[in-house]
């Protein structure tokens, strides 16, 4: 019942919004803008004290004729003459006018009814489609969030806006409809945004304003259009209180508003909501500054730039604003777009000024008033930014298809940075950029040079490949600076590219005069540093890594023992290697042997089969789940899964649990605490060292009781491992660390800074007892998911 309750509601607000639309339609086609201001002269009688722009009076009637009747009545009967001293909607006019020799004589006018060319655009269809617009925004915010409150504010909001720009140009005609839907709509559009923004602030826990203060807002703005009802009844004396009021409570509103919105931006300058209220601030600035500075302003100095009837076009900006930004749940990168706006409003300054300049000249500035100059390059103004904004979306979209020579330089950048992610030598990246500059310029030769900037001489010295003129080389040895990379160096033949730099030396690409004799264009240039920027970034890891394996051979050689970085350089390439090798098993021979053991599977149960022939087939079978399980044993072996979610201890006791069912030895796993907290790093140590202690115990001990304890000791973590095999000679165990894979165990140990000891002798057993530096945070970065190894 209460969904068919909405229903009636929402339809009878559709009929009535309807109906009110087209009867304000009405009025305005019907009715002609008069604009005719009277007042009373000396005498007492009715003249004519202003005309209005683009009226039906303007070129007819005349500032100080005097209005003998109206409609063939006396003005002061008419109430929209005593009242609001206008004449509206009258038929015809009889106004007594001065001739230049003093006489006075009386004409009649007749005014044409229907609305004008003029009024057809700025009173009917300019509105008329900011009001579909809304409507439109109207009904999708319905659809799509009609259970939100937020959402019929922001409706009531766009309405509002929507019935107050279309019911301006009725109530200008003083129509008491269009009055009272103007001051109405009028004072609801600062509530309603308030009450707005109060809903959508909730969902990021933010107040906008007091319950109090959203009262008394609905309070005041009922008192106004209460005003405004009783400004239509004749014989309330109460214009033109009920039109202050309405401008006060709406510029007070608003002043508000920007304070609470600035004050919310202070607020959260430097947190998430930051971009939220700055955005708005925007909305804001776009919608009332046009008529501030154009208008209202300029008003107070008997001045008008452009008229409020335009600028009031910009108010659509706040609804549009708001749309996007509680439809979309998005912002605008609203720094990206005012970086533009100020930028294209700066170059934009000189060439407006320049061509109104020009017109000033052409056209003899002694024609036109200084406000229509300042109108004119507003204008200019205006457009040159808006054609700034459009070329950028020209240049991406028109300009391959017109500018066909262009050379594609943004395949060549994505090109290049792929291939020289494989470069691992010097040599390899010039042949690379050679190739790429060859490709792409018509130029007849390049060539690689070297500039050793050594400070025990008084110049640098310079050295090639042959390819350039010895004058090449002479005229960089006489730089007077250092250049950077991504630096062009004028030369007296071609120009010189800097693609390198570090420490004293600097790599130039000196490349040579095309074949057209043209110089390089921007295109090229800009091109060129882009490809320079990334060769120097490559020519700087490659002396990286040749320092690296420097300093590795001469610690190498300093020390009989490799240091512990090496070590764990050396444990995680190889665990890399398994998990990379692991991963090929598993993506590609276990899923082969897989699908070649679903097709025999389905071959055996689909055809019949003599019974000899399918014994056979079903030995395969299992042959085949023996290579299934060895290949999926072998992956779990070279990477266990969930190594690091299960932890040390659980991964121990599973790797225990597999152990046990292949071996004759039972084990027994003592864990204090339970859960010991270990990196990436150490757990996949202490489980490599269990597994190949596991696995010597099983093949060269032939030990029957295994017992293994992990003890967290302060920030060390303390290991003890004994079996009861046969034990070996200690100096054995030494001289045969190059041969036994149990020597890997204290490598490991000692990448990581820890301490081992080993102790055993012939029939009493094998010991091994050891202790790591506890750090819980990972050592090791980016590893990939290995959790499909359990499949």
């Amino acid at each position: 019942m209460s969904k068919w309750t909405n229903n009636i509601k929402l339809a009878a607000g559709w009929i009535a919004l309807i109906v009110l639309v087209a009867y304000l339609a009405g009025v305005i086609i019907s009715q002609r803008d008069m604009g005719i201001d009277v007042a009373p002269n000396a005498d007492g009688r009715m003249a004519v004290t202003a005309i209005e722009p683009d009226s039906w009076g303007k070129g007819i009637i005349k500032p100080g004729d005097i209005v003998v009747n109206v409609d063939g009545a006396d003005p002061l009967q008419s109430e929209a003459i005593r009242t609001y001293g206008v004449i509206v909607g009258a038929d015809h006019i009889e106004i007594e006018r001065q001739a230049p020799d003093g006489s006075s004589y009386t004409i009649t006018f007749p005014v044409d009814h229907g609305v004008s060319a003029y009024g057809t655009l700025f009173y009917l269809v300019i509105p008329g489609l900011s009001l579909v617009l809304l409507l439109i925004f109207s009904v999708y915010v319905y659809k799509k969030e009609k259970e939100d409150r937020a959402a019929k504010l922001l409706i009531l909001f766009f309405l509002s806006i929507g019935l107050s720009y279309f019911s301006s140009a009725a109530s200008g005609l003083l129509n008491p409809v269009g009055r009272i839907t103007l001051g109405i709509s009028f004072a609801s559009i600062p509530v309603f945004f308030i009450h707005f923004m109060e809903a959508y602030l909730r969902n990021y826990q933010e107040r906008f304003i007091t319950r109090t203060g959203l009262r008394a807002f609905y309070l005041f703005a009922s008192l106004v259009g209460m005003m405004m009802v009783l400004s239509v009844i004749p014989g309330i004396p109460i214009h033109p209180y009920e039109t202050t009021a309405l401008l006060a409570f709406f510029v007070y509103a608003n002043v508000v508003i920007v304070y609470k919105l600035i004050s919310k931006f202070i607020k959260h300058r430097s947190g998430e909501l930051r971009s939220l209220f700055k955005f708005t601030l925007t909305g804001h600035t776009v919608a009332f500054l046009p008529f501030l500075l154009f208008d209202a302003i300029p008003g107070f100095f008997g001045l008008s730039f452009a008229p409020a009837k335009l600028t009031a076009i910009f108010l659509v900006a706040i609804p549009v604003v708001y749309f996007y930004l509680f439809i979309t749940k998005r912002l605008f990168d609203i720094d990206f777009v005012l970086n533009r706006f100020f930028y294209y409003t700066t170059i934009s300054f000189i060439p407006a000024l320049v061509i109104i300049g020009l017109m000033a000249v052409i056209m003899h500035q002694n024609q036109y008033t200084w406000v229509k100059w300042i109108q004119s390059f507003l204008l200019v103004y205006f457009m040159i930014t808006l054609f700034l904004f459009a070329k950028e979306f020209m240049d991406y979209r028109l300009r391959p298809h017109f500018l066909k020579e262009t050379h594609d330089f943004q395949g060549s950048i994505d090109r290049f940075s792929k291939r020289i992610s494989k470069v691992m030598k010097r040599s390899d990246l010039e042949k690379l950029l050679e190739r790429e500059v060859c490709m792409i310029l018509p130029v007849r030769n390049v060539s690689f040079l070297k500039i050793v900037q050594d400070k025990s001489m008084d110049r640098p010295t310079v050295s090639g490949d042959g390819n350039a003129d010895p004058e090449i080389e002479a005229a960089l040895q006489k730089l007077g600076y250092k250049p950077a990379v991504g630096d062009m160096i004028r030369l007296p033949a071609g120009t010189g590219l800097v693609t390198g730099n570090y420490g004293t030396t600097q790599h130039v690409l000196w490349i040579d005069e095309k074949v057209n004799h043209t110089s390089l264009n921007m295109d090229e240039k800009n091109w060129l540093k882009t490809i320079a920027h990334y060769s120097g970034i490559v020519y700087e890891n490659l002396y990286l890594i040749e320092g690296l394996i420097e300093n590795l051979e001469t610690e190498m050689k300093s020390q009989k023992e490799a240091p512990s970085w090496v070590l764990r350089l050396i444990f995680t390439l190889s665990e890399n290697e398994r998990r990379r090798l692991a991963s090929d098993l598993h993506d590609a021979a276990l899923q082969d042997q897989l699908i070649w053991y679903r097709k025999l599977e389905s071959l055996m149960l689909d055809y019949p089969m003599e019974d000899g022939l399918l014994e056979q087939l079903d030995q395969i079978k299992e042959g085949l789940l023996d290579v299934i399980h060895q290949i999926r044993q072998t992956c779990n072996e070279l990477r266990p899964p969930l190594l690091k979610e299960m932890g040390i201890v659980e991964a121990l006791e599973q790797l225990i649990q597999q152990e046990q069912i292949r071996s004759n030895y039972s084990v027994t796993l003592r864990a204090e605490p339970s859960v010991i907290e270990l990196n990436d790093v150490q757990i996949l140590a202490v489980y490599r060292i269990v597994q190949e202690l596991l696995r010597n115990a099983d093949k060269h001990a032939r030990a029957s009781q295994i017992l293994i304890e992990l003890e967290q000791r302060d920030s060390e973590l303390y290991f003890y491992y004994k079996d009861d095999g046969r034990g070996l000679q200690l100096t054995e165990l030494t001289d045969s660390f190059k041969h036994m894979g149990i020597s890997g165990i204290k490598e490991r140990v000692r990448s990581l800074d820890g301490d081992i000891a080993f102790h055993s002798e012939p029939g009493k057993g094998f010991e091994v007892q050891l202790t790591l530096p506890m750090n819980p945070h990972s050592e090791e970065g980016g590893e990939n998911d290995d959790s499909y190894f359990a499949s």
